[in-house]
C-alpha cells in the first residue's frame, strides 16, 4: 500500500491478512521470550474482555442511546430525523446496526454501508437514505467517505474516530456542504484515558492553532489601521 489513508478499515484489515498468510507467521516475535510475553498479553487482553462483555455494560452505546433521545433528534413536528453514524470496525457496524434497531424497534429503520458493500448497492442505500422517510438511520464506515452527499441529514455521530483526522473533516463533509440549509451536529464519542482519547485531544490543539495565530494576525491588523 502507497498511501494507507486512501484505504477503508476493511481493505487495511485484509492487506494485513494477506500480508500474515505471505509472511507464514501471525506474530512479530523473534525469540522465544518474546513469544512468550506476547502469549501473556494476549490472556490478559482475553480475562479483560471477557469480563467487559459479561457485565453487560457499554459506556459508549450508553452515550449514544443518550444522543439517540436528544431533542435535536426530533423536528417540530416530533418526526425522529435522519442521522448518519460512522464507526470503523465491520465488527462493531454489525453491533451497531442491531443495537439502533433494537432502540428504534423498527428494523427498515436502519441501513448500512462498509466495505463488503458493493458501489451498486452502495449506491441505492444512499439513494434511499436521501428519499425514503421511514429510514432513519446510516451506519457507515469510511467505505462511505469522501465525496458522497450525505446532506439529507444534518445530524452525525462518530461512534470511533478514525486515526487520520482528515477523515472526521471527509465524514462531516458529507452532511456540511454547500446546499445544507440546516445547523449541522456533529458528537464525537471519545472516552478518556484512551490512546483515542490522545490523538482527539492532539487533534483540538492542532485545530485551535490557526485560530490562535489568525487572532493574533487580526490584533496586530486593527493596531495598525
Amino acid at each position: 500500500m502507497d498511501n494507507i489513508d486512501e484505504y477503508s478499515q476493511d481493505e487495511i484489515g485484509d492487506f494485513e491478512d494477506e500480508e500474515r498468510i505471505s509472511s507464514g507467521g501471525l506474530t512479530a516475535a523473534e525469540t522465544l521470550e518474546q513469544l512468550n510475553i506476547e502469549v501473556e498479553t494476549l490472556q490478559g487482553l482475553e480475562v479483560k474482555a471477557l469480563a467487559v462483555l459479561r457485565s453487560g455494560t457499554d459506556a459508549k452505546w450508553q452515550q449514544l442511546n443518550r444522543i439517540l433521545d436528544d431533542r435535536t433528534m426530533l423536528d417540530p413536528d416530533g418526526q425522529r430525523r435522519k442521522l448518519i453514524i460512522f464507526t470503523e470496525a465491520r465488527d462493531t457496524l454489525d453491533y451497531l446496526r442491531e443495537k439502533v434497531e433494537a432502540r428504534l424497534g423498527r428494523p427498515d429503520a436502519v441501513a448500512v454501508i462498509h466495505g463488503g458493500v458493493s458501489r451498486e448497492a452502495r449506491r441505492k442505500v444512499v439513494e434511499r437514505f436521501m428519499q425514503d422517510r421511514d429510514l432513519l438511520v446510516l451506519v457507515a464506515n469510511d467505505a462511505d467517505g469522501e465525496g458522497v452527499n450525505l446532506q439529507r441529514s444534518h445530524l452525525m455521530v462518530n461512534y470511533d474516530l478514525p486515526w487520520n483526522p482528515n477523515k472526521i473533516e471527509q465524514r462531516f463533509g458529507r452532511i456540511h456542504r454547500i446546499g445544507q440549509v440546516e445547523v449541522c451536529h456533529l458528537w464525537n464519542l471519545v472516552a478518556k484515558d484512551t490512546r483515542e482519547g490522545q490523538v482527539y485531544a492532539r487533534l483540538l490543539e492542532n485545530l485551535r492553532l490557526p485560530v490562535k495565530i489568525w487572532g493574533d494576525v487580526s490584533q496586530r491588523a486593527r493596531r495598525t489601521v
